[in-house]
This record gives structure tokens, sequence and C-alpha cells, in this order.
């Protein structure tokens, strides 16, 4: 979007002059009309530093404005712009995993806990006429996301104005000059240059100050889940099978974090693994089912989950007795529809039993009485032998 503010000002200025030159003369001019052309504004996705950015996709209207008529209090009049069946059209904001980002945010690239992506949304008007010189105003709409975790933008509505104005080269010639978008409805109201003592036209709010779009923020929180054995039958190092299942999430790429590589079986494990950095993809439905493989103490951490998505963690317990989430710091359900913080969920598997030393107890006198006894009749065999002699 063009942001000449000088340039914008100085069309102003002159504005009084051509709507006064267009009321006296305009049927004496045969104006060559004009089309709107094109323009963009951007919109801003903000998500934690260590975010992927999602696949999403956030909407706009694009309207005539309201007339404002002039005369009154020395304001100039501004002109609904024109709208056909088909124009003007205006983009969605398209973001996928993967997008180049900046560190911050659009108001403060300082802040280290955040960062954010930018995608341009274009506005087609060459479907619209421009007869006659004027300001035309156009309202433009963000439609309300129920995406999981986005928080919309404060304000939902910008003020788009074309400002049409003969050219310079030919005088009956439009053009388009210049696009202002504006978070207010702002008329214009005539003033006298302090300096030079000219009179023109100016915004009556903040009259050099224009938007540069939209800006929405995407709010996550990490899924952790862990896994301890315990009995005196137990096999610690042996691991069990767990599915997670994900609902209501934004689709794209989750970053997960796994206390070690066997964790993460590449037969069905549906993880995805590049230079060392573990990724699950959310389908565009919201859902997602990926298995891990946990030994005693081994743990799964999924980075950034949207607030208000859903989750299930099952482990195949095998012929261990499985007791759910009641592992120290990790005692949240095993399942929940609606999350809003950082969850941690847990399963132990016991194996413990009576080892049956009683049978060798019970056993033992007989196997000493039959040592003896062995030990007798040798002895006699051997005495035998020895007086046969």
């Amino acid at each position: 979007m063009k942001r000449n503010v000088s340039k914008l000002l100085a069309i102003v200025m002159t504005l009084a002059l051509v709507m006064s030159f267009a009321a006296v003369s305009a049927a004496a001019v045969d104006y060559t009309a004009t089309n709107g052309g094109s323009t963009s504004f951007k919109k801003n996705l903000v998500v934690d530093s260590t975010a992927q950015i999602p696949n999403v996709e956030f909407e706009f209207t694009i309207a005539a404005g309201t007339p404002v008529p002039g005369g009154a209090n020395n304001a100039l009049e501004i002109k609904a712009g024109p709208v056909t069946a088909s124009a003007p059209t205006i983009e969605s904001a398209q973001f996928t995993s993967g997008m180049t980002t900046t560190a911050g945010t659009p108001e403060d690239e300082t802040d280290t806990t955040k960062k954010f992506a930018v995608d341009d949304v274009d506005i087609d008007l060459t479907g619209v006429t421009f007869t006659a010189p004027g300001v035309y105003r156009y309202v433009i709409t963000e439609t309300a996301t129920t995406l999981s975790g986005v928080t919309n933008d404060a304000n939902a509505v910008r003020y788009l104005d074309l400002f049409v104005f003969p050219s310079e080269d030919d005088p009956t010639e439009l053009e388009v000059t210049t696009y202002s978008l504006r978070d207010t409805a702002t008329s214009f109201e005539r003033v006298q240059d302090q300096e030079t003592g000219d009179y023109k036209y100016q915004y009556v709010t903040n009259p050099t100050v224009k938007t540069s779009g939209y800006t929405n923020e995407l709010e996550t929180v990490d899924l952790e889940f862990t896994k301890a054995i315990t009995g005196n039958q137990a096999d610690k190092n042996k691991q069990f099978k767990f599915t997670l299942e994900i609902t209501d999430a934004n689709p794209g790429l989750y970053t997960v974090e796994v206390s070690r590589d066997a964790v993460i079986n590449d037969d069905d494990s549906n993880v995805t693994a590049d230079n060392g950095v573990y990724t699950i993809e959310v389908e565009d439905d919201g859902t997602c089912t990926a298995y891990f493989y946990l030994a005693d103490g081994d743990t799964v951490k999924v980075l950034d989950l949207p607030v208000g998505y859903g989750y299930t963690v099952t482990e195949d317990a095998e012929d261990y007795e499985s007791t759910a989430a009641n592992v120290p710091n990790y005692t949240d359900p095993y399942t929940d529809t609606d999350v809003e913080d950082d969850a941690a969920t847990s399963y132990t598997n016991d194996r413990t039993g009576i080892i049956p030393t009683g049978v060798i107890i019970m056993i033992a006198p007989f196997a000493i009485g039959l040592f003896v006894f062995g030990a007798i009749i040798l002895y006699m065999i051997s005495k035998r032998r020895r007086l046969a002699y």
C-alpha cells in the first residue's frame, strides 16, 4: 500500500480546487473514466517464539462506505465507493507452516517471547469504474474467526479511501492517485495552514496516520505425557505403545520434544524427524493421531497447541496393571476436550507378584531324607565289597 504521506497531503490540499472545478464545469468536461486499480494491506499473525505457523485462513468483506455530505462545517464530500455484483473483490489471508517469520510483534520487535508472519491481502478494484473526481470510500471488515486459540484484531473494520483526480498530463483523464486505509471513518475539514496561510482539506482525526492492516494473535499451550513402570516383576526397559489423539487444533505442523529417540517407532509413529527436530501434522479437519513407545521415565512433549484444542492419551498396557495420571507432576486427566492451560498426564504400569519361595521349604525335608537314604545305601554296598575281600 502506498505510504507517501506528503503526497497524500498535497493531493488533499488541492482537492477543494478540484471539487470546485468539477462543480462548475462538470457539464462541460467529458472525463475519461478510470477503474479502481488494485491495492493491498498486511495481515499479521503473532505466535509464541517456539511455535510453528499453522495452516489457517482469514477472510474479509468489502462494501461501499457511507457517504459524507460536503459543506457543513467546511466538510468535504466523501462518496460511497461504487460496487457491482462482481467488484470489488478482496482476497483472504493465507498462512502456512514454514512461512518466514519476524522476531517480536508488529508493535514491538524486541519482544523475544513472540514472532509473527505477514501475508499481503490484495484488493482488486479493476472491475469498478469511476466517472467523476472525488474521494470514494469502502468499508473492509474481517470475518470473525472460530479458529482455536486465535484472538481477532480488536478493530474488525477498516476504511479505504480512494482519491480520484484528473491526470496532471490530461485534465480530462481520471486516475486513482492514492489509497488510504484508516482505522476510523474520519471526515475531512477545511483548515488554514498556519505557516503559509493557504487553506487545505485534511482528515479530522490523525490527518497523517494510516494503518497497515490487521493483527491477530495465536495463544498456545503445551501437552506433555510420561511413563512409569513399577513392581518386583516389572521390566523397566519394556516399551509400551502410546496413542495420542488431537482434536480441534489448527491444521499444520507441531514440534514434538522426546526424551530419547527410542520413543519414536518409524513403522507407525506418524512422527517426522528432520535434523533432530520432531513434528506431527494436524490435518485440515483439526485432528491428528500419532504413536509413541515409552519405557520407564520416557516423556513426550507437544509444543504450542492452540488454546481450546482437545486430546486423548491412551496406552496398550498388555499384561501390566495400568493407572492413568498418577505420576507426580503428571496428574492432569488423560483426556480433555477444551484445554486452556499446559497439560501433563501419565500412565503407571505395575507388575507385582509373590515369589513362590514356600515350595522350596516344603520339599527341602524330603530332599534331605532322600540324600541321607542314598548315602546309607552306598555305604552298605561299599562295606559288603570290603568284607568279600
